[in-house]
């Protein structure tokens, strides 16, 4: 009941259901997430009453792996089942969808009839057989970086509609991903990490991107969100192998991550479709951006904005549009002229070449010599990242405090004092473990994690 309730409250007010608009239905289905996120992780919870009854198998059940554990992988996952069933029905739910085969499932253009698109029920399984409780635990901080802990399982909250089962289902499948992406190596590495990557295996591309002009971030829209211009007439399929795209492409993602400034919490993507030809199609890769936004970075698209797409377009968009999820699609804006573009993104922060008062020109910057000193400074990032560490267990109590307490204003204060520490010690951290990018590089992210972009309000 309160799953529907939390839903209708975001339905009659889309503001709510973020950090600091949440209602007290929910506020309780947030705590609930937390909980079931801090036993699949193997975080003690004996001293949370609600769930203390339940502890008693978790931690055999939670920590038996596929390289660690003697069981085989049936036993595990329906120890999986069984333990995670005793807060919710997913078990059935999951029987269900593993009982199904694909082909029932799937109709005449490819897509899913199924709640679950992506398969996300195999692979939340999946991840809880492939990687400790310890792995998903770290995986779960770096994904949170600098943002507030809150946010990112909002984000999973709101686009499973306050299903909680749901929302950690997606949530789990989406450490998995990163993990076996390595989205942290991405970050981390920058773009030489990258053009090393590739150089070790051949493959060419990766350059192109980054000097093409092909995509670029700048300025704010309306709402404060950041910009990335996508100006797909310089995108060929064949200039660079699928591998290259899908990095540059989830390169791209973080480093627009880094540009939202609280209380945003999404972007704005523009299409630049003048000079478009059929030629500049793909359509693995407009899948690819798709199942970003759907699945890997729920509720991280503000608007997309499809600018001055020409008449072929129109069959395309009508092969594409069935595949959007309707939350996404309605986000999408269609504008073919400077009125209807400057009704979204103020004047001064719009590019010129799109009718804007910003006369500013992408030009690629490629990194300097010795940007990134300080990751190898191994004594500093040592100690820096004992302090991070120590402050992610003091909210983690904290927030185990919390689900005890909800109505302890003090506790609550603590735990958001604690968020702004965290912040603090992550941007502190972040030279040491991140190479700069190129918005590093000319000025426009800032050390103490604020955005200048050079322009008017």
């Amino acid at each position: 009941m309160s799953t529907a309730i939390a839903l209708q409250q975001q339905v009659e007010d889309p503001s709510s259901g973020h950090v600091n608009t949440l209602t007290k239905e929910q506020a309780s289905l947030l705590r609930d997430c937390w909980a079931v996120t801090f036993i699949l992780q193997g975080i003690t919870t004996d001293d949370i009453p609600e769930i203390k009854q339940n502890n008693a198998n978790v931690s055999s059940n939670f920590t038996v792996n596929g390289r660690h554990g003697k069981k085989n992988k049936e036993q595990k996952e329906q120890n999986v089942i069984e333990t995670f069933s005793k807060y919710s029905k997913m078990a059935r739910k999951m029987r269900e969808d593993k009982s199904a085969s694909n082909a029932s499932r799937t109709v005449s253009n490819g897509s899913n009839r199924s709640n679950d698109k992506y398969n996300e029920s195999s692979e939340f399984l999946s991840a809880l057989v492939l990687y400790t409780p310890e792995e998903l635990h770290r995986a779960a901080w770096k994904i949170i970086a600098a943002d507030d802990p809150d946010v990112i399982l909002l984000r999973f909250l709101r686009a499973r509609k306050w299903d909680v089962e749901k929302a950690i289902i997606m949530y789990i499948s989406t450490l998995k991903w990163m993990l076996q992406t390595n989205v942290r190596y991405i970050v981390e590495g920058g773009e030489e990490g990258l053009e090393k990557y590739f150089a070790g295996k051949d493959l060419e591309g990766l350059k192109h991107q980054f000097t093409s002009g092909k995509s670029f971030a700048r300025g704010t829209d309306k709402d404060g969100r950041p910009i990335c211009y996508v100006n797909v007439r310089y995108h060929k399929k064949d200039d660079q192998s699928f591998e290259v795209l899908q990095k540059y492409t989830i390169y791209i993602m973080e480093t627009t991550r880094l540009m939202m400034e609280a209380p945003v919490e999404t972007g704005c993507l523009v299409f630049n479709m003048a000079g478009f030809t059929i030629s500049n199609m793909d359509f693995q890769y407009v899948k690819f951006i798709i199942q970003c936004f759907e699945s890997y970075y729920p509720e991280s698209l503000g608007i997309l904005i499809i600018h001055k797409a020409p008449w072929v377009f129109g069959g395309l968009w009508k092969m594409i549009s069935p595949l959007l999820d309707p939350v996404v699609a309605s986000k999408v804006r269609f504008t073919q002229n400077e009125k209807e573009i400057l009704q979204l993104i103020p004047s001064k922060h719009l590019i010129a070449d799109l009718g804007g008062e910003d006369n500013w020109k992408y030009e690629y910057v490629p990194p300097k010599e010795n940007e990134n000193y300080r990751m190898k400074d191994e004594v500093t990032k040592k100690q820096m990242l004992e302090k991070r560490h120590s402050l992610e267990c003091d909210f983690e109590k904290l927030t185990k405090q919390w689900l005890s307490e909800p109505d302890n204003e003090q506790i609550k204060n603590e735990r958001n004092q604690m968020k702004i520490q965290l912040r603090k010690a992550q941007l502190d951290l972040d030279p040491y473990i991140r190479a700069r990018t190129y918005y590093d590089r000319i000025g426009v992210l800032r050390e103490d994690g604020s955005c200048d972009w050079g322009l008017g309000q």
